[in-house]
């Protein structure tokens, strides 16, 4: 038989450990801010296309900064070069645009512009480019160069001496931020980027990468001549992952130190505190070992749970240990006897944390099926595993704490309640007098407070472009053509919204969209004109160009006649290194045969006309959004939302409590209770200047579902006892404070949580747990005893 048991034993174990290996090494972060806001808004939707399709997660930007320009510019080119030495780091570094450097790599891109030209223009340059109009052409392109007062235009010309870069400037290629996105205007602000040679895996690849970059970097400005930033997505994913990791493992670490010193204050026991905290050990890798296998990436919130959880399964531990040192029976009977007390404890509050499913913010959703998993995992952890624990340690010699022999003091309760009702009567009085806390819902509550990406990123924009009213174009279809005809429409519409006075600019990828219908009738002419090459070369040499400013011009002819020859069918995209830099950002082409076809601009909306114009071109498979926009919406979505959520949970917990307690006058108690407990919490949120967020408007469900625990301990104490308030609060005391010191613990450490949302929510949190254990303490007995007209007899 013992044989037996040990074999089964073995069996679970070696099933627990496979869990665990198989959950944990699945784990990963997902710092992507928008898995965070409801998927069915508009803003969202919109944005999360434009970062799947166009946000570049292996490519790094190192900004250079100086003093002088030239010393900017020096320095740029120079550390280029020294990055792209390292090949096994760096796949492509660009840092200045690339016709700059070798004009005829704009070839390809131009053969397309000028291919994707109506009809009527192709006959013109045709026209232009006759045996008698050649060489007048070319005399023409001279003039432009002496007349220009543009540096930019004069040095393109001398490498297109027949015209051909009028598609170009059609195009708008040159006039929307390609220039802009290396240097500032002034050009002391020099901006490079380099691509990852190989693809990052995951969070820790990441991090490692982006240490080896900014090393080397960092060792070639040893003299600190320059100012260097870095930014990009691997930048972002090494921050921000590297800082979730660390806030989950000192959260989680500082927890259980709180926790231990707590009750080693409480009971001055080592044994039994070890078995907790191994007790609390276990329930957080069974837990987080279920999130990799189920979740698999953790969001910026999800990185919470394990505070939270590991502070909330602690009360179910302090409660058996409690039962255990005045119990005499069987452990089954412990068991027994704890059961009811922690099954309403813990299902209230797995269902206030599962009850985040309702909400339309997924990483709240995360966050509420984690620790609500957790919760329920620590419960049976503690009722199987340290039940059997503590009945280990029961015969030790107990004498009352100091905290019981406070809680029978008539004199100490009486001064507490008084102490307390003042306390909620001041803060009332500061919610009267000052009004409700604040509504926080823009996008800045998601950014961590500390991120040297976020910062280089915003020095970038600063000094580049000022992104502030910018709207981003974002146009889906399931083929080319499709987008092209969105795009033409949604032109139609920002012109007539420009005519209007609604938007002041815009730059739309219509004019480097490939159209099939024109590249169809153009390439038999462009290919023909490219065969007489030779002739025209020599017009050019004749007007006193020189060899090398026909090669941009030979490179593109030469594209047509490779298109012509090869048969390839319309639509033609260019494919060759300097387009597909250009076209990054502009153009995202399907990867699969049930992938989407995704195009991107920029708007400028007139002052104030954001939302107007938004909505007015927003249709099917077309979004006009930024962040800015984004938190406007959600100041209109969201806090309708909650409101319904948290209705919805409360009319939830008083039906429970109405089917628990089978009685209108504790459920009115407990009404009450929690009544008294959010006027005092956000007359404290008041007085600390707290605000309100997305994040931390949990913290009204959560004290739902996890304060309301200490009233039910608390009633169900005073039923089991007879009303008797002093052996209710003897018996019952020291638990809740316990319990509310550990859970305060548990939201406390996420103060400290780089990202601003979570630090808030647990701040919140905290606050409102500890205002509910005192105000359980101290006022729900007086209440309870009003609402039975025993007022007169209370201790």
């Amino acid at each position: 038989m013992a044989r037996g048991k040990g074999f089964a034993r073995a069996i679970w174990i070696v099933l627990a450990l496979g869990f665990l290996a198989a959950g944990l090494s699945r784990i990963t972060f997902n710092i992507d801010v928008l898995k965070l806001l409801p998927t069915h808004l508009p803003q969202v939707e919109g944005l999360s296309i434009f970062l799947e399709h166009f946000s570049q997660p292996t490519e790094m930007i190192v900004t250079v900064s100086a003093a002088d320009a030239e010393v900017a510019g020096d320095a740029a080119l120079a550390l280029a070069e020294h990055l792209g030495k390292r090949t096994d780091l760096v796949k492509r570094v660009v840092a200045q645009p690339p016709w700059e450097k070798n004009p005829a790599d704009m070839a390809e891109l131009l053969a397309m512009l000028t291919l994707n030209q109506p009809a009527k223009v192709v006959k013109a340059l045709v026209d232009r480019l006759t045996p008698e109009q050649a060489s007048e052409t070319v005399r023409g392109t001279l003039e432009r160069m002496d007349e220009s007062l543009s540096p930019q235009e004069v040095a393109l010309l001398g490498y297109d001496p027949l015209g051909l870069t009028a598609a170009l400037a059609d195009s708008g290629l040159m006039s929307n931020g390609q220039l802009s996105e290396f240097s500032s205007a002034d050009g002391t602000f020099r901006v490079i980027y380099l691509e990852a040679a190989v693809p990052l895996k995951n969070y820790k690849h990441t991090i490692k990468w982006v240490g080896e970059i900014k090393a080397l970097a960092n060792t070639w400005n040893s003299d600190g001549k320059v100012t260097l930033g870095f930014t990009g997505e691997p930048a972002f994913v090494a921050d921000i992952s590297g800082t979730m990791e660390w806030d989950m493992a000192s959260s989680a670490n500082v927890t259980l130190l709180l926790i231990g010193s707590i009750f080693w204050l409480c009971f001055r026991r080592a044994k039994p505190l070890v078995d907790l905290i191994a007790m609390l050990m276990v329930i957080f890798a069974l837990s987080l070992a279920a999130a990799g296998l189920f979740l698999r990436e953790l969001t910026i919130i999800g990185v919470g749970f394990a505070s939270i959880m590991i502070g909330l399964s602690v009360d179910y531990g302090y409660f058996i240990y409690q039962k255990s040192l005045r119990h005499t029976g069987t452990l089954r009977e412990l068991q027994q006897e704890c059961f009811a007390s922690i099954a309403w404890t813990a299902g209230t509050t797995a269902a206030a944390f599962f009850a985040l499913n309702l909400s339309s913010l997924p990483g709240l959703s995360q966050l509420g099926n984690l620790v609500g998993i957790g919760v329920l995992v620590g419960s049976a952890v503690m009722l199987l595993l340290f039940a059997p624990l503590a009945m280990r340690w029961k015969k030790m010699a107990f004498a009352p704490d100091a905290v019981e022999r406070w809680m029978a003091d008539s004199k100490f309760t009486r001064t507490g309640a008084w102490m307390t009702l003042a306390l909620v009567v001041f803060l009332g009085g500061v919610l009267i007098i000052k009004g409700l806390p604040g509504v926080d819902v823009s996008p800045s509550v998601l950014r961590p407070r500390h991120s040297q990406a976020y910062e280089t990123l915003d020095q970038l924009y600063a000094k580049l472009t000022d992104d502030t009213n910018l709207l981003s174009l974002v146009v889906t279809g399931k083929t080319g053509q499709e987008v092209r005809d969105k795009l033409q429409a949604t032109e139609t519409k920002l012109k007539q919204a420009e005519f209007r006075g609604e938007v002041t600019a815009f730059q739309s990828p219509l004019p480097l969209w490939p159209d099939a219908y024109h590249q169809i009738a153009n390439l038999p002419v462009l290919a023909v004109l490219a065969g007489e090459r030779g002739r025209l070369k020599q017009a050019v040499l004749d007007a006193g160009f020189t060899e090398e400013s026909f090669l941009l011009t030979d490179a593109v002819f030469r594209q047509w006649t490779t298109w012509a020859e090869s048969g390839k069918r319309p639509p033609i995209w260019p494919e060759n290194e300097a387009s597909r830099w250009i076209y990054r950002r502009i153009a995202s082409l399907p990867s699969t045969p049930d992938g989407v076809f995704v195009a991107g601009g920029v708007v400028t909306p007139a002052p104030g006309r954001a939302d107007a114009v938004a909505r007015e071109i927003q249709g099917d498979g077309v979004w006009l959004v930024s962040w800015k926009a984004m938190g406007s919406e959600l100041q209109r979505v969201v806090p309708g939302e909650f409101r319904k959520l948290i209705l919805g949970l409360l009319g939830v917990i008083l039906v429970l409590l109405w089917i628990g307690f089978r009685s209108f006058r504790d459920v009115l108690v407990l009404s009450a209770t929690l009544a008294l407990v959010g006027i005092a919490l956000m007359g404290a949120m008041r007085l600390l200047g707290m605000e309100w967020n997305f994040f931390n408007i949990a913290a009204i469900l959560l004290l739902l579902g996890t304060g309301v625990d200490y009233s039910i301990l608390l009633l169900l104490a005073l039923r089991r006892n007879g009303g008797d308030v002093v052996a209710a609060r003897q018996a019952l005391g020291l638990v809740i404070l316990l319990c509310a010191g550990s859970a305060a613990a548990g939201f406390g450490t996420l103060t400290w949580a780089n990202n601003r949302g979570l630090a808030s929510l647990g701040e919140t949190c905290a606050l409102g747990l500890a205002l509910d254990a005192v105000i359980s303490i101290f006022l729900l007995p007086v209440l309870w005893r009003i609402s039975r007209g025993k007022f007169q007899n209370l201790k």
